[in-house]
């Protein structure tokens, strides 16, 4: 008989020995508190595990997720190059090295007689990695550098994919996809369980229950089911620290984001129903709330937690001369496509993109008319 998704998981992670636990680059709180999680619990089982996700900076409201400072920007040392010298004539008597410039010189002096070409070799080590376990990512382009740098990697590695996004598109060996489920930790918990009932301590039922509390912005969102707040009740009969993920998630907001939220509350538009918003931050607005650009996440999260109904949420605002766009849609719309005009980067729920030699208000023209034509709206 067939061994199902999480059989076949739990089978791929006994025989490992390195693993690669990584999401996307845009990432959601999700994605990060569940690879956390699961890093956690690949410990007990005593495998080797590193975290990775492209260009990765710490939010400071995750600092107080346990093991988030080992959360690495890159892949390193995926592979050694191997050079080996038949000694089986001669010994070696001397070894050196020299770096000239962009060149890398090895220097091997024999004991007695030469070595030749016939006795050098070289050639590229198995990678470090033996399996690839992607969280709350729909595709490989979502990976950014992690896979841009490494296809050769995810093509000759077996990944497990685990994800709740109906758009997923099942690029791993094993696909562990439930779009019933509200996030990737409720799908990591139920997997967890069936390994071992056992394995989930405070920590990691506090990085499970910060997936949860994210993605369904403390519960507040349609599509929670009485699956979702059970395994929220377990979480916390496990001991997971509901406190502080309410005080890190929502009570830290700085000054600087209240500030720039406000801004962008006093010019704020919507169409009919309020399905989409949008608004425009000009380079006095941040200056006057002593922002920047790395608070708008936190913005558009306010945006969407605050109003009832809300699909779409649009910021246009200046940044060192250019007029910046992003786009950040809920699961019923895709970013990239809305925005498909102006040649966006990012993912189907975030998109940006910038326009030159147009004023503020042209931008805001531009854009929401072109998203409108996207939705089908006059």
């Amino acid at each position: 008989m067939a061994l199902n998704e999480v059989e076949q998981i739990k089978e791929v992670i006994k025989k490992s020995h390195h693993i690669l636990i990584t999401f996307k680059k845009d990432f959601s709180i999700d994605a990060a508190a569940s690879a956390l999680a699961l890093y956690l619990v690949l410990k007990k089982l005593d495998k080797l595990v590193d975290v990775v996700c492209a260009d990765f900076v710490l939010p400071a409201n995750l600092k107080f997720l346990p093991s988030a400072e080992l959360i690495n920007s890159q892949i390193s040392s995926l592979q050694k190059f191997v050079i080996s010298v038949d000694v089986a004539e001669d010994k070696i008597d001397e070894f050196s090295y020299n770096l000239e410039g962009d060149k890398l010189k090895i220097f091997i002096t024999p004991k007695t007689g030469s070595f030749n070409k016939e006795s050098v070799n070289a050639e590229s080590s198995n990678y470090k990695y033996d399996l690839i376990i992607a969280l709350d990512t729909p595709d490989f382009e979502s990976l950014g550098k992690t896979y841009q740098n490494f296809t050769e990697f995810f093509y000759n590695t077996t990944i497990i994919n685990i994800d709740h996004d109906p758009s997923n598109e099942h690029f791993g060996q094993i696909n562990l996809t439930n779009m019933n489920m509200v996030a990737t930790a409720e799908i990591l918990f139920d997997l967890i369980n069936s390994i071992d009932k056992n394995l989930i301590d405070p920590q990691i039922a506090t990085c499970l229950l910060t997936g949860l509390i994210s993605k369904t912005r403390s519960f507040k969102t349609p599509n929670v089911t009485p699956k979702t707040l059970e395994t929220a009740s377990l979480l916390l009969a496990a001991e997971a620290d509901r406190d502080t993920i309410i005080k890190n998630l929502y009570r830290s907001r700085s000054l600087s984001t209240l500030n720039l939220w406000g801004r962008v509350l006093a010019r704020l538009k919507s169409d009919d129903g309020n399905k989409m918003v949008w608004s425009i931050l000009t380079d006095h607005d941040f200056l006057e709330a002593q922002a920047d650009q790395k608070d708008l996440p936190d913005v558009i999260e306010e945006l969407i937690s605050f109003i009832p109904g809300v699909e779409i949420v649009v910021l246009i605002y200046q940044l060192s001369g250019k007029n910046c766009i992003l786009v950040n849609t809920l699961k019923n719309y895709n970013a990239l496509y809305l925005t498909s005009s102006f040649s966006p980067e990012g993912t189907k729920n975030l998109a940006s993109f910038c326009l030159l030699e147009k004023t503020l208000l042209e931008a805001e023209q531009e854009v929401i008319g072109k998203i409108k034509e996207r939705l089908g709206q006059k």
